[in-house]
């Protein structure tokens, strides 16, 4: 924990990801979680905010997205060859990702290509509808974290050690592929869609190689993201027949995202990704169910319900997927 608060990186994550949600509520998108998925995922990691820096960032979401897109509407009739393809799709991202900051740049590229493949087969939006809002939320999180960084200039990043490379072994990618390929055929199979979100901890917890490390990313989603959604409630019982109210909203919303920026900004390392987790965790069911005439205290109930089942799911597949421990130490690896 850090005993200084760096108030530009507070600055840009509290406009940055205040001001996306509010236009996600304002603009009347199809999914306008896309307007806190993005930025708070961002403004967490970016350590270049220049544009070519940013377009970097987000060109692997933009292009398995669009490549998600294809292939439902080519295979619209055959949801095996759809579920088959996103296995190969799977794999081959996971053996490219040898490096730890490169696992953990899998999650929104394979979370968007899951989410276009689920929400393909319940809901009646056409999938270039959904394109559509990814790129324009892609878009409005460049240019507003493009205006708080130039506002609240961040610090030369320091140097790190040259990351070492390391690709997954064979055991490794059958993990990731058996975990990932079976959540996603259990929501193709069964009409629950909010839990598609789900998939997030899993694909976190499906890219760690040792036991340790893959139950502490389950205890540190526990926190985050469970915890996140009970301050979620809290956040929606304060405000329950006051929602409608934009300017009331906005600065309960801009309040709430400054105490976890605060937070951020004060922590290093392991304390710091846990704390943008949290903020990804309270802020994604306000993004998801609060709207001018629900409050959306049980489908964050629902949620929070959802994310325990999923947990404590791969918490007693653990000794299955690692079989005998061999190491209690614990080791993080993941950011």
């Amino acid at each position: 924990m850090n005993t200084t608060t760096d108030w530009n990186e507070v600055g840009r994550i509290t406009g940055t990801v205040s001001l996306c949600m509010l236009l996600g509520h304002l603009l009347n998108l199809g999914s306008p979680v896309y307007l806190a998925l993005f930025p708070i995922l961002s403004v967490t990691k970016a350590r270049d905010y220049s544009w070519r820096g940013l377009a970097r960032m987000f060109r692997p979401v933009l292009i398995w997205a669009t490549a998600a897109v294809i292939t439902v509407e080519l295979f619209a009739n055959h949801p095996y060859v759809v579920w088959a393809i996103s296995l190969v799709l799977f794999d081959q991202l996971h053996a490219r990702a040898t490096t730890p900051m490169a696992r953990n740049a899998l999650v929104l590229p394979v979370f968007n290509w899951i989410m276009m493949v689920v929400f393909a087969q319940t809901l009646p939006a056409t999938m270039p509808d959904r394109l559509h809002d990814i790129v324009l939320s892609l878009l409005i999180t460049m240019v507003v974290m493009k205006t708080f960084a130039w506002w609240f200039p961040p610090s030369p990043a320091p140097a790190s050690a040259p990351a070492k490379h390391q690709r997954p072994d064979y055991a490794a990618r059958l993990r990731f592929v058996v975990l990932l390929g079976g959540g996603l055929a259990f929501l193709m199979i069964v009409d629950m869609i909010s839990a598609t979100f789900c998939m997030v901890p899993v694909i976190l917890a499906a890219t760690q190689t040792e036991r340790g490390a893959f139950m502490a990313v389950l205890r540190d989603r526990l926190l985050a993201q469970v915890g996140g959604c009970a301050l979620a409630m809290v956040f929606m019982l304060l405000l329950a027949g006051q929602q409608s109210l934009l300017p009331l909203f906005a600065l309960g919303q801009t309040l709430l995202v400054f105490l976890f920026a605060r937070q951020i900004s004060r922590s290093s390392g392991e304390d710091k990704a846990l704390h943008g987790d949290a903020l990804l965790g309270i802020a994604l069911p306000i993004q998801l169910y609060m709207g001018v005439n629900d409050f959306g205290l049980s489908s964050a109930l629902q949620r929070g319900w959802q994310l325990s089942v999923t947990l404590f799911v791969l918490a007693a597949l653990a000794g299955l997927i690692f079989g005998k421990i061999q190491d209690e130490s614990v080791h993080h690896h993941h950011s």
